[in-house]
C-alpha cells in the first residue's frame, strides 16, 4: 500500500464572518484516511467553520471532521468507531469504543462556512494509504 495525499484549496465569497465555500478532490480518493492537514489564510476571521465529508456528484455522505471557530494551522487524525455487523459500536472492555481510520471510496469535499471572502481561505491536505 502506499501513502498518498490530496491538497483541497477552498475560495470562500460573501461578507466578513459570513463568507462560505466548498471544493472537492480533483479525483476519487479510495483508501483510509490517515490525516488531513489544515492551513488557514493570514485574514481568516476566527469564525472560520470548516466540515470535511466523503461526497459523490450530490450528497455529503459521512463527516470526516469538523474544525469550529478556529484558524489555527492544524494536522488532525479523525478516526471513527468501529462497528459490527448490527451498527453497534464495538469496545475491548464494555466501556471504551475501538476506533479505526475513515474509509472513503469517492470524493472528499471541504466545505467551508464563516469567513471572510479570501482566495485559499483553507487548504486541505489529505493524507491516505490507498
Amino acid at each position: 500500500m502506499a501513502i498518498r495525499s490530496e491538497r483541497i484549496a477552498v475560495t470562500t465569497a460573501g461578507t466578513d464572518a459570513a463568507a462560505v465555500g466548498a471544493a472537492n478532490t480533483t479525483r476519487p480518493i479510495c483508501g483510509r484516511i490517515l490525516k488531513v492537514r489544515l492551513d488557514y489564510h493570514a485574514s481568516a476571521p476566527n469564525t472560520t467553520d470548516v466540515v470535511i465529508t466523503e461526497y459523490d456528484v450530490t450528497t455529503s455522505w459521512e463527516t470526516i471532521h469538523t474544525e469550529t471557530d478556529s484558524t489555527t494551522d492544524v494536522t488532525r487524525y479523525p478516526r471513527r468507531p468501529v462497528e459490527d455487523a448490527s451498527e453497534t459500536t464495538v469496545t475491548y472492555d464494555g466501556t471504551n469504543e475501538i476506533y479505526e481510520p475513515f474509509v472513503v471510496d469517492g470524493y472528499v469535499r471541504v466545505a467551508v462556512a464563516g469567513s471572510n471572502a479570501l482566495t485559499n481561505c483553507v487548504v486541505v491536505t489529505i493524507f491516505y494509504e490507498s
